[in-house]
């Protein structure tokens, strides 16, 4: 847990843990419920997309990546190299290199 504060706070990381749930597989959520997993989104953990529109209203599912699961995994497992492997992949990625 104590690596996984570094990179995201309390609240990304239950979103995270949340999201590795089986329940959550058909979770439907408004776009402001999108908006509540910017962080891991924006971190390449979690992914969205239009799942019903019905005139205005629009429906979004939220599901974790690829490296999203991955890393619910890891920390899951108590595997501190794999979770360390994995925010490092996540730190670089969170660098914005000049253009």
């Amino acid at each position: 847990m104590v690596s996984l504060t570094r990179a995201f706070d309390i609240f990304a990381l239950d979103q995270l843990l949340f999201l590795g749930k089986p329940e959550t597989v058909n979770l439907r959520v408004s776009g402001d419920g999108v908006l509540s997993f910017a962080r891991l989104i924006a971190a390449g953990l979690a992914a969205f997309e239009v799942t019903l529109q019905n005139g205005p209203l629009l429906l979004y599912s939220v599901n974790l990546t690829t490296s999203g699961k991955q890393l619910v995994s890891a920390w899951s497992s108590g595997d501190r190299e794999a979770v360390k492997k994995l925010l490092g992949g996540y730190r670089r990625q969170a660098i914005v290199q000049p253009s």
